[in-house]
């Protein structure tokens, strides 16, 4: 191996890594789970093993990427057993329109609301600013 081998093998290290991890519990079937880890490991090995002169581990490393990213493909690809008796679903009648019949009646108050009053909360103000000291007064902002 050369000098270009060492950063290739850290680069493949790092590439594996990234791979293994995007792959890790991605899949609740462990059949695509190991071939995509195999896929994950074997695809940077190979490339590793033929730029670095192991051309003939590179190839057993590369036949076994192919066959894991194969069977990835074939799990992903295959059409799922059709379980279904084959008769078609009935059609669902849709729920009746709202009528006259179903109409809500508001609760009515038997009293009405309190309203504010005004007349008092202006005596109260005006008995309030009597009790006011006249420096208090002065300490007041303008128009108030």
């Amino acid at each position: 191996m050369d000098a270009f081998a060492l950063p290739l093998v850290a680069f493949t290290i790092f590439m594996v890594a990234l791979l293994v991890a995007l792959f890790w519990k991605t899949f609740d079937d462990p059949v695509p789970q190991r071939a995509a880890l195999i896929w994950s490991v074997t695809c940077p090995v190979a490339g590793l093993l033929f730029a670095s002169g192991f051309a003939p581990l590179g190839f057993i490393a590369g036949a076994m990427s192919v066959l894991a990213l194969g069977s990835l493909a074939y799990w992903f690809l295959a059409t799922a057993s059709d379980d279904s008796d084959g008769d078609a679903d009935e059609p669902v009648e849709p729920d009746p329109a709202p009528s006259d019949d179903n109409l809500l009646e508001l609760p009515t108050r038997d009293e009405p609301e309190p309203a504010t009053d005004w007349d008092a909360f202006d005596r109260a103000r005006a008995d309030w600013e009597r009790e006011l000291a006249p420096t208090e007064r002065e300490k007041l902002p303008d128009g108030v």
